[in-house]
């Protein structure tokens, strides 16, 4: 009796590793979901932070000392390494992992896209404030550097 021979219902394309071939727009939106995947817990964990160092430099300047500034900056610092952390760290996902012709132009896109979804929340929750689009002098080329060492980990 003669096997049955069954047609494949999808064509899927895979690269040399055996796994499926992504458009640069998927990886774009990975970048973007990693970003933010490490982002929101750092940023949880350097408010805490933030707060005790403000609360040092409170404590050694005296009641009529720049306290308020200095609490400012503290948590403008925190906030600000904590998104560059995450941005590094989802550009090289994306360097990395990222199939060919995928690198750093998609890493820094994926760093714009999630400046543009911090942004659109930050404005929708609090108001428009010109201060928010320093999220992506931040995020675009840390991300594009993570990007840039995601491929040079990718061919060793």
């Amino acid at each position: 009796m003669n096997a049955k021979r069954r047609l494949p219902l999808v064509q899927s394309a895979t690269d040399d590793d055996g796994d499926p071939k992504r458009s640069a727009w998927q990886w774009i939106a990975f970048g973007t979901v990693a970003i933010f995947v490490v982002w929101l817990p750092l940023s949880a964990l350097a408010v805490p932070i933030a707060a005790r160092v403000a609360g040092a430099a409170a404590a050694t300047s005296g009641p009529a000392g720049p306290a308020p500034a200095s609490a400012a900056t503290a948590f403008l610092g925190a906030s600000l390494l904590a998104l560059a952390l995450a941005a590094l760290l989802g550009g090289f996902i994306v360097g990395r992992w990222g199939g060919d012709g995928v690198g750093v132009r998609e890493a820094a896109l994926g760093g714009l896209a999630a400046s543009i979804v911090a942004i659109a929340a930050s404005w929708l929750s609090f108001g428009v404030a010109l201060g928010a689009l320093f999220i992506v002098v931040v995020a675009v080329p840390f991300a594009g550097l993570g990007g840039k060492l995601g491929i040079s980990r990718k061919h060793r």
